[in-house]
This record gives C-alpha cells, structure tokens and sequence, in this order.
C-alpha cells in the first residue's frame, strides 16, 4: 500500500489552501492531477487500462477534484470548525473556476484541470459543489435520523461522482443520472458497512436511528461493539438494501459506452465482494474489517479484462 498523498501545508489565519497559486498552466495542472490519480494510497481503478485513452486525464481530473475534497474534511490537521473553513475556501475557488461557463481564475491547479474537463464536457457546477457540501456534512453530522437522511447524504457524498462519469462519456441523459444514482449510492452504503468500526472510532455512525430502533438496539449497546444477534439481523438488513441498489443500478450497463459499462461492471462487482464479505463474517464488523481477498481482486481483475476486450470489440464495430 501505498503512503497518502502528500498535499503540502494548509493554514487558517491567513486562510490557505496547499496548492494554492502553483502549477497556473493547463499542463502542469493536469499532470498533478495524474500524480495524484496515480500514487494515492487508495486502489485507484477508476483510471486505468479499461479506460479509453483519450478521456483518462479527465477522469485523473475529476479524481484528482474529490480526492482533494475528501481529504480536506478528513485529513486537514484541524477541527471541525478549521475543516469548514478550508472547505469553504475550496468551494469559494470552485465558485470562481466556474465563472463564465468554467473561464474564471482560480488558485487551485486541480480547479485548472477540472475546468478544462468541464469545458470540453459540458459539465455544470452542481456535481462538484454537491461534493464539496457532504464534505462539509461529515464535520458536522455524526448520526442519521432515518434513510431519507442518509439517502440525502448519499445524494451529495456519491451520486455526483456517477453523474460526473456520465458526462465524461459523453452522455448527458437525466434517465442515466437517475439510474446512475442506485449504483453510486450502493458503493457508498457498501463502504459505510464495511467501516462500522471506523467510523465509531471518530464518533460516527451511519446506521439510520430507525433501523436500530426497528431491531431494538440501544447506543449503549452500539459502544460495546459487540456483534449480538440483534446486531447481525440488524446489519444484514442493511446489507441487502445496498444490495437491491446494486441490482438495480446494474440496468446501466446496457444504455452507456460499452467502456462505461466494464467501469460500472468493476465498481458494482467490487463494491458486492464487500457485502459478501460482511455476509461470510456473519455481520461480525467489529472483530475484524471486512476485505476482498487478493483472490478475489485477481478474478475480477480478469473478468473486467475481457470485458473491456470484448467492449474495444462492439466499439471498433460500431
């Protein structure tokens, strides 16, 4: 595994974001943004030899953008109040690089790349500015009333990040958003439930109130960090409606670029190992994080391998 990205100094008094007034040409810009895409300590699968060449950087672009985001609300040495004001300096220069349809004068070398990204897609502000406020709502949100909360979270923490790889493939349809939306939001419950124990640690749960309420467990029982039956018969619900998510969201596959499609067939394929790894824990997340096996990664691996073979195929056709 790799070392997390090294973003340089951030300061609040004055505000300051690292990257700020670096790297002003396009060029340079992007080539930060691949460098980042690249050398993240997350698994990076999103731009990789499955996806076509001529729209790589801008998926190293757009990666690059949330990547920045996330780690500002999560990694940033500050409280939450310093957090905040970061995000809001990120989201002011996103305000400014979106000026004129994405011809305004930012700070921020990603911002630099994302604008070319979103010129030559035609990708309007509201995906980006959507991330940029669930940033903002894990500094200050520690718990989920019921799923239409949690949902609203989703809407902005995952859904954009589906939306924003429809415009890159060229397709600006609100019917591939909407069903986009099922996918994305299922990738996001599948990391919540994979990161139980995580979250707790920093005081957060992303179990809806209601669904605790509905197999009668306590907070208190939640801090003991104990996998009851309760617990598992709670959990297990939860798995399964991520799961529904993902079956539905698999209708995609056969309405976008067939590229898209081994794209989406790597994330739901990935994102259902975790569910199946919950599942033969026997929702048991305390104990042990659950993981897909190299195994695992390797087979799907080779799967996505011919299907984006057999998807080059239906595209030299076409």
């Amino acid at each position: 595994m790799a070392e997390k990205f090294d973003w340089g100094e951030h300061s609040l008094e004055p505000v300051f974001l690292a990257g700020w007034d670096t790297k002003q040409d396009n060029e340079s810009a992007q080539a930060y943004c691949s460098l980042i895409a690249r050398s993240h300590y997350e698994n990076f699968i999103i731009s990789n030899k499955f996806t076509p060449a001529q729209i790589r950087q801008h998926i190293e672009n757009v990666y690059a953008f949330c990547r920045y985001g996330d780690d500002l609300g999560d990694e940033a040495p500050f409280p939450e109040e310093g957090r905040l004001i970061l995000l809001d300096a990120w989201e002011d220069d996103l305000a400014e690089a979106a000026k004129n349809d994405w011809s305004g004068n930012p700070r921020h070398p990603i911002l630099r790349a994302i604008q070319i990204t979103s010129r030559e897609f035609s990708i309007p502000h509201e995906p980006y500015w959507k991330l940029i406020q669930a940033f903002k709502m894990d500094q200050t949100k520690k718990r989920y009333s019921d799923w239409s909360e949690l949902e609203n979270y989703c809407i902005h923490s995952a859904d954009p990040v589906g939306h924003l790889f429809l415009y890159v493939y060229g397709h600006d349809d609100e019917n591939m958003r909407n069903i986009s939306n099922a996918t994305c939001t299922a990738l996001q419950l599948a990391n919540h439930w994979q990161d139980i124990s995580r979250d707790w640690e920093q005081g957060r749960s992303y179990i809806p109130q209601t669904t605790l309420d509905k197999y009668d467990i306590s907070w208190e029982q939640y801090s003991k960090c104990v996998a009851t039956d309760s617990w598992r018969s709670m959990l297990k619900f939860e798995v399964e409606r991520a799961q529904k998510l993902f079956d539905e969201g698999k209708e995609l596959w056969g309405l976008v670029n067939p590229h898209l499609a081994v794209d989406l067939m790597m994330f739901t394929k990935g994102g259902e190992a975790v569910l199946e790894s919950i599942r033969k824990q026997h929702y048991d997340t305390w104990t042990k994080r659950p993981r897909v096996s190299k195994l695992k990664q390797m087979l799907l691996f080779f799967k996505a391998k011919r299907a984006w073979r057999k998807a080059g195929r239906y595209a030299r056709r076409a």
